[in-house]
């Protein structure tokens, strides 16, 4: 008999330890399983979810919390679920926070914080038997979504670098057999930290990744290269949980230069948006005899093209640490691991050098050496700030040769005329000062208005290109300073003929003068006299309103163009023996000019420059940004009353922007 229940029993047993088995390693399996869609999922929300269902389904939990960790160094309940409940229970529920410290002390009076601080499973087999931990939080979530927490199992979430991600807790094993709750087993806790190790490295790669690519779109958004420059280090410091950085830039004068510092726990910042210059002297990449700096490790990262990772400043050889060692004595603070990371661009050309300093364990504040995690993280943060950087510079480079090229234009329009000249870079000035005081304006119609810095630029350029279809105006027109001019001012020819008149009259005088002395008629020549220097006056009076006329200064009324017409009927004897009126038609023409010096055919000319610039300007292939250069530039004759030119608008068809344009142009004209 002894022998049959020996046998029996031993065969129970075989079953038994061959059940037990198989299910373990079909949990194995399950593991690995659950470790192809950890990878797969791109969310960290449903990830979290994922990690809570399977862990529940691995160790036959009926509950499970997942506890998320925050900058005030306290947990917050981020999910729950319970099966028995069919809840799903999110953060939104009003959880108290764990705090991690308390007095400054470890707060391990809750198993939560003990497992994120200590890093050990807690397994509690009844909560309400418990010593050791203060389970009313567990009870706490329990009696809000109704269930009643017995048996815990609470683990970390970290990752390689022993950063943590939250804590992972399940509630209430079941017996599969009979549902009824049971404690945690050994096998449970293997499983499930298996899990978390899987779930934390997942989590924090997936995290990293979607912070990186956040920064990747920050990056290529921000057209500012101070805030860019700001924003690389002050990232890079988030992602590897550094107290310091600097960030230097290449200068063509084979140094780094201080672009960026900030240490946090001494409460420095300066350089980049913070206005606070950077008075260090740049550090040069090669000595004197002309050897390479290696002794600087910023340096020997830009010459090397490689990342520097040293766990202790105070031990590493081979580098000269003197500034940072008398910095240290003199601010208190302790300068241990360093990382530094050169920024090159595609074309391997240096832009920088981005230098970490004291990667801190969130939890503890404890420096820590750099990881491996933290500098592949770093070396590819700053792959894409060297994109950034390069990008950033080749449009500013672009920017200061485009604006460089539409200033050579108005520099060519200005040279056309002295009359003129600098109009072209004064109206810019003008346009911008209104559109300035227009952005500032607190009343009437201009109080919504506003103008980014983008349409701010745009009506510069329009400013800038107002008047470039003068390029296509004859320089005789432009250059016209009387009104008699053509390739040369013609008065002087007019002045010419006065002297023929004054030669005609003088020998008419001296000829009769001979006359009367041969007749004897001395009594004639006082009045002989007379006449002739009243012919003289009358000339020489002729010939100056005339050169008066021609400067155009006066509005010409109709009496002083009846004198013109008067004057210009004077006759003289031509060169080529003709006898002529004393003025041609088109002298008279342009005499008769009412105001300035150009007469109506000029001006069309002149005012074709405008149609000119906006057909020029229309050709070309603005972006966005300014596309409504041609407009704004094509506005600066129009009216607000409807007579300006080309498109005679009103004020209502009229941008603000094309309003501004045209008061700045009349008033520097008239100015």
């Amino acid at each position: 008999t002894l022998v049959l229940v020996n046998q029996l029993v031993l065969e129970h047993e075989q079953e038994r330890i061959a059940g037990v088995a198989a299910d373990f390693l079909k949990k194995i399996n399950s593991l690995n399983a659950i470790a192809v869609l950890f990878a797969a999922e791109k969310d960290s929300g449903r990830l979290t979810e994922l990690v809570l269902q399977h862990a529940m389904e691995l160790t036959h939990a009926d509950a499970g919390v997942v506890y998320g960790v925050t900058s005030r160094q306290t947990l917050r309940c981020e999910m729950v679920r319970a099966n028995s409940l069919d809840s799903k229970t999110e953060a939104a529920i009003n959880f108290a926070e764990l705090p991690l410290y308390q007095d400054g002390q470890p707060n391990l009076k809750w198993a939560a914080v003990h497992a994120a601080l200590r890093g050990e499973v807690v397994n509690i087999v009844d909560t309400c038997l418990a010593q050791d931990f203060d389970c009313s939080d567990v009870h706490d979530i329990g009696s809000k979504i109704g269930f009643r927490a017995q048996s815990v199992l609470t683990l970390s979430l970290k990752n390689h670098d022993s950063e943590l991600l939250g804590v992972l807790q399940l509630i209430n094993a079941r017996d599969r057999a009979t549902s009824t709750i049971r404690p945690f087993l050994p096998e449970d806790e293997h499983l499930a930290t298996s899990l978390a190790i899987q779930a934390a490295a997942t989590l924090s790669n997936l995290k990293r990744f979607a912070k990186l690519n956040k920064i990747g779109v920050a990056l290529s958004t921000e057209k500012d290269i101070d805030r860019l420059m700001e924003l690389i280090l002050l990232e890079a410091k988030e992602l590897t949980h550094a107290d310091a950085g600097t960030l230097y830039s290449a200068t063509d004068r084979q140094t780094l230069r201080f672009e960026i510092i900030r240490t946090d726990s001494l409460g420095i910042k300066m350089g980049g948006t913070t206005g606070v210059p950077i008075n260090f002297p740049e550090l040069p990449l090669y000595n004197q005899d002309g050897n390479p700096n290696m002794q600087m490790v910023a340096a020997y990262a830009a010459l090397s093209g490689k990342t520097v990772n040293i766990p202790d400043a105070y031990l590493a050889e081979g580098f000269d640490f003197s500034g940072m060692r008398a910095f240290d004595a003199k601010t208190g603070y302790r300068s241990t691991s360093f990382l530094t990371v050169p920024l090159k661009d595609h074309e391997n050309k240096l832009l920088g050098v981005l230098q970490l300093i004291n990667a801190s364990d969130r939890i503890t504040n404890t420096v820590r050496p750099f990881s491996q995690e933290n500098q592949s993280v770093a070396e590819s943060l700053a792959s894409q700030a060297a994109i950034a950087m390069s990008n950033q510079r080749l449009i500013a480079n672009l920017k200061q040769l485009f604006e460089a090229f539409i200033q050579s234009i108005a520099s060519a329009v200005d040279e056309k005329s002295p009359y003129t000249g600098g109009h072209c870079y004064r109206v810019p000035v003008l346009a911008e000062m209104l559109g300035q005081a227009a952005n500032e304006s607190q009343y009437g119609v201009l109080k919504e208005f506003n103008l980014t810095d983008e349409e701010m630029y745009e009506l510069k350029i329009a400013a800038w290109l107002h008047d470039c279809g003068k390029v296509t105006t004859p320089t005789e027109v432009v250059d016209k300073a009387t009104k008699l001019e053509k390739i040369y001012d013609r008065v002087h020819v007019v002045d010419t003929r006065f002297e023929v008149l004054k030669r005609d009259a003088e020998i008419g005088w001296l000829r009769q003068k001979m006359a009367a002395l041969e007749q004897g008629r001395l009594d004639e020549l006082p009045e002989l006299e007379q006449r002739y220097q009243e012919t003289l006056r009358q000339l020489n009076e002729d010939r100056d309103f005339i050169r008066t006329c021609n400067v155009g200064g006066e509005f010409m009324s109709d009496a002083l163009k009846e004198r013109v017409n008067r004057i210009a009927g004077y006759r003289w004897l031509a060169p080529d023996g003709e006898e002529t009126n004393l003025l041609t038609e088109n002298e008279v023409y342009n005499l008769h000019i009412s105001r300035g010096t150009i007469n109506k055919e000029e001006r069309d000319i002149i005012n074709n420059h405008v149609s000119a610039t906006i057909k020029m300007l229309a050709a070309l292939p603005f972006p966005q940004h300014l596309s409504r250069v041609p407009e704004i530039a094509g506005s600066h004759h129009e009216a607000v009353n409807g007579t300006g030119y080309p498109k005679k608008l009103t004020r209502d068809q009229m941008s603000v922007q094309a309003r501004i344009m045209a008061i700045a142009d009349v008033f520097e004209a008239l100015t």
